[in-house]
Formats: structure tokens, sequence, C-alpha cells
């Protein structure tokens, strides 16, 4: 089969595996993703090699374990935008070499500085007063979210446009300045969320079954929802949620949601869409476009498209994935 990747865009990408008529045909099309490996492994070889980083070093950067760096070396792909984020640091990368990074190595949108977590990500990496490490900018990201929900003015701030933005955050000088800055424009930074929020409710409401109390709960219990999925659910009704990739794509398969609507989730969160390039997103483009064809998608509250979906993954015998297949619940 002609290298696909290499030949069409991610749109005609997408058509093929979403034409993929059974599992067979569709494992062709993964193996023709096998030069993003081979890519990656010189990519993530070259970053350790330069920075003098052993394996171990390295899973402590980023925050996973040695034998996921030690399958990175060997072609497996991170799965999460984050991840590359964690890498990018670790490589010490600037601000421009990390958002190249990002678009051409991960396939992911580049650093938004509209986004909280990228904003903060901006500063640390223009920042001359703070170490630059994914560490510190977790540490600045949660102290900072703390500061956001404690009674903020209800203050628009400034209009901004992304670039004008960036250049701001860019020129802040110090770790004081970046929090008065977030508490200053904090309706802008919760805002981008609400239809978000809302999108995501409505979402549960057409699954809830009628009639009962504690319907939440109800449907909670009856997909077995992981507990830092129901902590998303939570933070989502009290409209405190910071958005992560791989949440919305677990509440969207939870919540019976095709790839349009998953992709309309990632937009209202300030993501790219599902990306077919990336292995990992482009099984659950296979998945999701198989179910709909099985009629396997329907808002009612059933596990159904869990159970649909956590097949396919595990008959694609993806590595790192557990964090994934984790969130989906199991036959009974």
């Amino acid at each position: 089969m002609e290298k696909i990747c290499d030949s069409y865009s991610t749109g005609a990408l997408y058509d093929f595996v979403s034409r993929s008529e059974n599992l067979e045909e569709y494992r062709n099309i993964l193996e023709s993703l096998a030069d993003q490996k081979q890519n990656w492994t010189y990519i993530i070889n070259d970053i350790m090699k330069e920075r003098g980083l052993s394996a171990s070093k390295m899973a402590e950067l980023c925050g996973v374990s040695r034998q996921s760096v030690q399958k990175w070396l060997k072609g497996s792909v991170p799965k999460s935008r984050e991840t590359y984020i964690k890498i990018g640091f670790a490589a010490h990368y600037n601000l421009k070499q990390m958002n190249y990074f990002l678009q051409r190595y991960g396939c992911v949108n580049k650093l938004y500085p509209k986004y909280l977590e990228d904003s903060v990500c901006i500063f640390v990496l223009s920042s001359d007063c703070i170490e630059h490490s994914y560490q510190a900018c977790e540490k600045v990201i949660n102290m900072i979210k703390n500061e956001i929900f404690d009674d903020v003015p209800r203050s628009e701030g400034k209009e901004y446009t992304t670039s004008a933005l960036e250049l701001d955050i860019r020129n802040l000088r110090s770790l004081q300045e970046m929090v008065s800055f977030v508490k200053e424009h904090a309706q802008m930074y919760k805002q981008k969320y609400y239809r978000l929020y809302r999108y995501i409710e409505d979402c549960i409401q057409k699954n809830l079954l009628p009639d009962e109390e504690d319907n939440v709960s109800l449907l909670a219990s009856s997909q077995q929802w992981s507990s830092s999925l129901r902590q998303c659910v939570s933070e989502i009704s009290q409209k405190k949620w910071y958005p992560q990739r791989n949440k919305i794509i677990s509440l969207g398969i939870h919540l019976n949601l095709d790839v349009d609507q998953i992709n309309e989730m990632l937009e209202l969160a300030q993501m790219e869409k599902l990306c077919a390039k990336t292995p990992f997103e482009n099984a659950i483009i296979y998945a999701l476009e198989n179910a709909k064809l099985e009629d396997q998608i329907h808002c009612d509250g059933t596990n159904d498209l869990c159970l649909y979906v956590r097949k396919i993954l595990l008959s694609l015998e993806f590595e790192g994935v557990e964090f994934f297949l984790n969130e989906l619940p199991e036959e009974e």
C-alpha cells in the first residue's frame, strides 16, 4: 500500500480511514503511518543525545515511566499534546522551536495564548526569572487557577487579538506580573470554555434516563465512569474545568457522540480536531465511523459505544493506551 501519510493531507487520510470496510483494511492504513514512527525515533534519540539524557532522566522530566521512554526510542509515538509539550521542555526548546515541534512532530496545534495552560507555557518559555521546565509550568498553573476562582471581580479586561495577547505575555517580567495579568483577564480565560461547558451539559441531559432522581450519578454508575471522569463533570457543573484533550475524547465516547460532535467539543476547547495522522486518534476515528455505520451511536445513556471502541482498541493491540482503556467500561 502506498505511504498515504506522506502522499495525502490529514483530511484525505481521514477519508481513507472513514471508508475502511473492515479491520484488515484499516490495519493496512496503520502500517502506512510507519514513517511517522521512524521520524519520531530519530527526533527523540536526537533530543536525548544532544541533552545528554538517560531514559530515566527523560522519564523524570516528562512525568512518564522509563518504559514509556524506551518505547519512544523504538518508535512508539506519544498519545497526547501535553506529552509533546513536556518533551519540548525537556529538549530546552525556545517558544519558536516548541511550536514547530508541536506542529511538525506532534501534528497538534502550537501554543495558544487564550488557553490558560498554553499562556503559562508561553510565559515560562519567554521568561528570564523562572526555570524553563514543565514542572515549573504546573506550579504556576495550579497557583493561577486558585487565583482565578477566588472572588475575582467580573472585569472584562482588555480586548485582545491572539498575536497581541501572546506579545503581552512574552513581555511579562516576573511571576507576580503573570499572576496579576491572569487575574485582570480572568473572565477572558474562563469564558473561553463556557460554550464547551454548555455543550457537554446538553449532551449529558440527552443521555439521562427520564424520571429518575440524581440522574447524572445514575448515568455515571451505569457507564462505570472513572473517578477522574466524575471529577471532570463535577467541575464542568461548577464552571471550573480546564479541558484536557483525552478527557474530552473520553467524555464524547461516554456521551455517545460521533466524530463531528467530538470535533465540535475540541474546537470549543480551542483545540484541533481529531488528527488522522496520529495513530491513536486515527484509531478513534475508525472506531467511531464504524460504530456509526453499525448503528451503535445513540444518545440513550447506554455504554454500547464505550464497549465498541474498547473492543476496537484492544483488537489493534496499541501500546501505551492503557490510560484511555481504563476510562472505558469492561463488558460484564
